[in-house]
């Protein structure tokens, strides 16, 4: 393989050109068509990729018959994976498999141990090219349990559906970097938006009037339960037609939607905005998604409690009237 194709590879950016070198002709090239599993949650790890076109998903069982997996990310051009079993060669924790035709250079243990060996410089380069790598997979794996564990408190904890909204909001606020987010929730029989738990979003009641009616982008997200990362709202539509201020004053180049629902039932979204094109990943969504999935049983239980409690108020009035 040509050294300088490697340079593509995000983590060997830094490493030397003689590194490289080494490096590039221990590899093997694999070709994968979509849906081609890499390695299978339990095989033995002896070797670990990196990624020169097209994307990986890593997902896990998340039942022990097999039957629902769970997808845990989604790796792109120029990452890797599979590298614990250059240390510790033990059963692999999750699956690779091809989203998509993508090309994967595999470099097994005996082949990295031999550089280490014979070309100890060159070997060293490469490991703490990873090493670097893999602390900051490390910082936002911890950010991602602390918005578990503090979404599971509010979870338990929360007095109200508003309470519960905001930690949500502001967790992953701060986890993804955002600049602003919400949760817009349906009405449970009618059409009508409701914007519930917002973060730095300072709206007129006439911006709110035109958010909650139900008529731009985000009503067809919430009908359609989209799951969308958008990179570039300047560039898709149809959010590049509503480009400025998107009607409501949300002027924002990324965005991220993860849909509330409890099996075919729709019950919000949750939305996140930055104000620079590329500022969300797939890690983000994913995270999103997995905060959405465990409040939404939650969610769907405080709504009827406030829906009860209006229901017992208007019954009151009408019997003092």
């Amino acid at each position: 393989m040509n050294p300088e194709e490697l340079k593509a590879i995000a983590v060997l950016h830094g490493v030397d050109n003689e590194a490289l070198s080494r490096l590039a002709a221990a590899l093997e090239e694999i070709d994968c068509a979509e849906g081609r599993v890499v390695f299978a949650e339990g095989d033995p790890g002896d070797s670990m990729y990196f990624i020169a076109h097209g994307r990986i998903r890593v997902e896990k069982l998340a039942q022990a018959e097999g039957l629902v997996r769970k997808t845990l990310t989604v790796l792109e051009a120029g990452d890797y994976f599979g590298e614990m079993a250059l240390f510790d060669q033990k059963p692999r924790s999750a699956s690779a498999v091809a989203a998509g035709p993508a090309r994967i250079l595999r470099l097994s243990k005996a082949a990295f141990d031999q550089i280490q060996q014979r070309h100890s410089v060159a070997g060293m380069s490469v490991l703490f090219a990873m090493i670097r790598t893999a602390s900051e997979r490390i910082r936002r794996l911890s950010r991602q349990i602390v918005v578990y564990d503090e979404v599971g408190k509010a979870i338990g904890e929360s007095a109200s559906l508003g309470q519960l909204l905001e930690v949500v909001v502001y967790q992953l606020c701060q986890a993804a970097l955002a600049d602003w987010g919400m949760v817009l929730l349906r009405a449970q029989f009618s059409d009508q938006v409701e914007l519930r738990g917002a973060v730095n979003l300072q709206l007129s009641p006439a911006q709110r009037e035109a958010l909650e009616s139900h008529a731009g982008w985000w009503g067809t997200a919430l009908r359609e339960g989209w799951e969308q990362l958008v990179e570039n709202t300047a560039e898709q539509e149809p959010f590049k037609s509503a480009q400025k201020g998107f009607g409501v004053g949300l002027e924002t180049a990324a965005l991220l939607m993860a849909p509330i629902r409890i099996e075919r039932q729709s019950l919000g979204l949750i939305v996140l905005g930055g104000r620079q094109a590329g500022q969300f990943d797939i890690d983000d969504l994913t995270l999103a998604q997995g905060v959405a999935r465990q409040a939404a049983q939650a969610i769907l239980n405080a709504r009827h409690r406030e829906e009860e409690a209006a229901r017992t108020r208007h019954g009151r009035q009408y019997v003092r009237f």
